[in-house]
């Protein structure tokens, strides 16, 4: 509104000006100077110029050159035929030929706002050919209500209606966003007050990209593993349960049968000898439960230190000598280990060999063959097992790494596994800076692969 005031007010002051050089020329065609008094010798044109001015509502005043009221086409209180204008006006007229106000002033109508004035020249009426310096002056008036109601009075209504509707529009729209934002985080509220009484099963409608979206996206993210954590303390509480308690049965039969004499004494080393193994089978749990809670609570701290690769692979195969022999399980490969050193955490990297070689000579059917494959690139140490047998599902590959996750539930094949191993072994390739992948073609082969710093 203050450009467009600023426009409006040059444009009115440019369109005076414009008027009143308009006037000046009409004046001199219908005014003549007789001997120093103004009179009327176009009356047609006299009253054009008078009908124009009221038109375009100005105020017009016509003096004579000592700036007495001639003509006036409203007069008021302050200012009226015959009034005398102050000297100081008179003065500014005969100096620059032109005046300007933009001001209210007292001798002025009460309501101007804009006055322009120039002076006019007439011949006298005896002597055609001589010129008098100055006949008189006319002021142009624009009263103050001819301004104030035009375009910027139009301008800010429409800028007000405008401004109205935009704030209407917007609380609706402000509305309609804070209750949608609100409803998303009044679910998430509920859903949180769930997730604390342990149901994890729900989950908030994602809706747009903005902040809350990426909120709700977050807070379905954290829902879903929260879930799957959930899922997996149940899995590890009841595969701990059947763990502990197969073998512990199994203990307590037989050494009460032995003490209570059921069983006789020539079968009671045949007896402990089962008992023996199921100790030992605890044994194990126990150490890759304590195993499972250093890595996991990051207190394993990693020592290492270089070491001969085929020493200990083939220190491990010794280990399954027996079972490799009963199976005619064929090894391949050992000699691309041959000279290879690692360097790492000889313990760690000895049960990841340990538990996938277990896992190949476990799943190998009779007659089949196990691969080793190793080659040092760069600063890198690769190592794969594969082994010929029924493979894995592809179902089951995403999951096989998981605590806890068994692909023979049946426990058919695998009766001792506790589904730590491949945990573990993930694990300890990851704290060694490594990557570790497993692939499998059904009733064909499965090949897990590995790679770690070697320096």
């Amino acid at each position: 509104m203050v450009f467009v005031n600023q426009f409006w007010d040059t444009r009115n002051l440019k369109k005076a000006k414009e008027d009143l050089n308009s006037y000046v020329l009409l004046t001199t065609k219908a005014l003549e100077n007789n001997n120093g008094q103004l009179e009327v010798k176009d009356q047609e044109t006299f009253n054009l110029m008078i009908d124009l001015s009221k038109n375009n509502s100005y105020n017009l005043i016509i003096t004579d050159a000592a700036g007495t009221v001639y003509k006036i086409t409203r007069p008021d209180k302050n200012i009226k035929k015959g009034y005398q204008m102050p000297f100081y006006v008179t003065n500014a007229l005969i100096k620059d030929q032109y005046y300007e106000s933009e001001t209210k002033t007292d001798f002025f109508y009460s309501d101007t706002k804009l006055t322009v004035a120039s002076p006019f020249k007439l011949k006298l009426a005896e002597d055609k050919n001589k010129d008098i310096a100055i006949a008189g002056y006319i002021f142009v008036c624009v009263p103050e209500h001819t301004i104030e109601n035009g375009l910027p009075n139009q301008i800010f209504q429409i800028l007000i209606y405008a401004v109205l509707a935009s704030v209407l529009v917007s609380c609706l729209l402000a509305g309609v966003f804070s209750y949608t934002q609100s409803k998303q985080l009044k679910q998430m509220s509920e859903q949180a007050k769930k997730f604390a009484k342990g149901d994890f099963s729900g989950r908030i409608p994602v809706k747009g990209k903005d902040e809350v979206g990426q909120l709700t996206r977050a807070f379905n993210d954290m829902a879903d593993a929260l879930d799957k954590e959930e899922s997996v303390r149940r899995d590890f509480i009841a595969n701990i349960s059947h763990e502990l308690k197969t073998p512990m049965t199994t203990i307590a039969g037989f050494i009460d049968g032995i003490l209570d004499g059921t069983i006789p004494e020539s079968k009671q080393k045949h007896y402990l000898t089962i008992v023996s193994e199921e100790i030992s089978r605890l044994s194990g749990l126990v150490a890759s439960m304590l195993s499972l809670a250093r890595i996991d609570s990051g207190k394993t701290t990693i020592y290492k230190t270089k070491f001969s690769l085929i020493s200990t692979i083939v220190n491990i195969l010794l280990t399954f000598e027996d079972r490799l022999e009963e199976k005619k399980i064929e090894i391949v490969g050992l000699e691309t280990a041959d000279g290879l050193s690692v360097y790492g955490d000889q313990a760690l990297l000895h049960q990841v060999l340990y538990n996938l070689i277990e896992n190949a000579t476990k799943f190998t059917p009779q007659g089949g063959e196990i691969t080793f494959h190793a080659e040092s690139k760069g600063d890198k140490l690769y190592f794969s097992v594969k082994n010929s047998g029924k493979g894995i599902s592809q179902k089951d590959l995403p999951f096989i790494f998981d605590k806890f996750y068994k692909t023979d539930k049946s426990r058919s094949e695998d009766k001792k596994s506790m589904g730590l191993g491949l945990y573990l072994v993930k694990t300890i390739i990851n704290l060694h800076g490594g990557e570790i992948n497993v692939t499998s073609e059904i009733d064909k082969e499965t090949c897990f692969a590995f790679w770690i710093p070697n320096k």
